[in-house]
């Protein structure tokens, strides 16, 4: 188990060796990218400790890494990537999921591509699918773990992740309580089935010309006939991949939207 340092510039030393070559798996081989160094104003003294993980499923063995807070809370988040791994998203998502731990939340980041990696003509239905399963497996994973209450676990996601978290959480046997999708929408994919009566959290740049607002909020109005009661947030994001000051605007609405639904003081 590793304690987390102080955030700066022994956060990012950490990050980066963290997400190291070989360390998730054969899959995620090159998983040397470098952090986000950049801290969020309403950063919390961290007190949170990471570890990392594996569990089966199927025939697959899924790696990753769960942060524990010191003192939990009994709520969990599964954090899912996008489409260009765990190697350049866990050191983007790294501080945060940090900061979520630190704040009592319980949180594994896993790679769903140890089911099926990225493929170079690009994902199928049937790839996404196996994606949306993956994460729904994460967050039953996570809701076993010591300190977690099974029906108080988030799923959330970006791009990619975030159609498999949104999508894949609007279905009758989705077990995750909440969903979050950052910078996904109709492009990624077609949401055409399944009901569930999910709050369900959309965050979207407004320059984004990757996945644009308008496909973010069809898919928000996809999800609303399946029954969700879907936000929508737009953030002053220029690109689909966002620098470190916007992430800390997306997750601090991802904790907002956290805090309102999951903990025992919600409602």
């Amino acid at each position: 188990m590793t304690r987390i340092p102080n955030t700066g510039l022994a956060a990012a030393i950490v990050a980066s060796l963290l997400f190291c070559p070989g360390e998730v798996s054969s899959q995620e081989g090159d998983m040397q990218a470098p952090p986000s160094t950049a801290g969020c104003a309403d950063d919390v003294p961290q007190n949170a400790a990471r570890e990392p993980v594996e569990f089966e499923f199927g025939r697959h063995t899924i790696h990753g890494y769960l942060y524990k807070p010191a003192t939990p809370n009994g709520a969990g988040v599964v954090l899912l990537h996008g489409s260009q791994g765990l190697r350049v998203d866990g050191p983007r998502f790294d501080p945060h999921a940090i900061q979520l731990a630190s704040r009592g939340y319980t949180v594994l980041m896993p790679n769903y591509f140890d089911v099926v990696s990225w493929p170079r003509q690009g994902p199928s239905k049937g790839h996404i699918e196996g994606w949306a399963s993956t994460g729904a497996k994460a967050v039953r994973y996570l809701g076993a773990q010591p300190g977690v209450d099974p029906a108080r676990v988030a799923l959330w996601g970006y791009s990619y992740g975030g159609y498999a978290a949104t999508d894949g959480s609007v279905r009758e046997d989705a077990p995750a309580a909440v969903a979050i999708g950052v910078s996904t929408g109709t492009s990624v994919g077609r949401p055409d089935r399944g009901r569930r009566e999910i709050p369900v959290l959309m965050v979207h740049g407004r320059a984004d010309t990757t996945t644009t607002p308008y496909e973010m909020r069809e898919m928000a109005a996809n999800l609303r006939r399946r029954g969700a009661t879907v936000e929508t947030v737009t953030i002053d994001a220029r690109t689909h991949s966002y620098d470190g000051p916007v992430w800390c605007d997306a997750f601090q609405h991802t904790r907002r939207f956290l805090d309102a639904h999951l903990l025992p003081s919600a409602g």
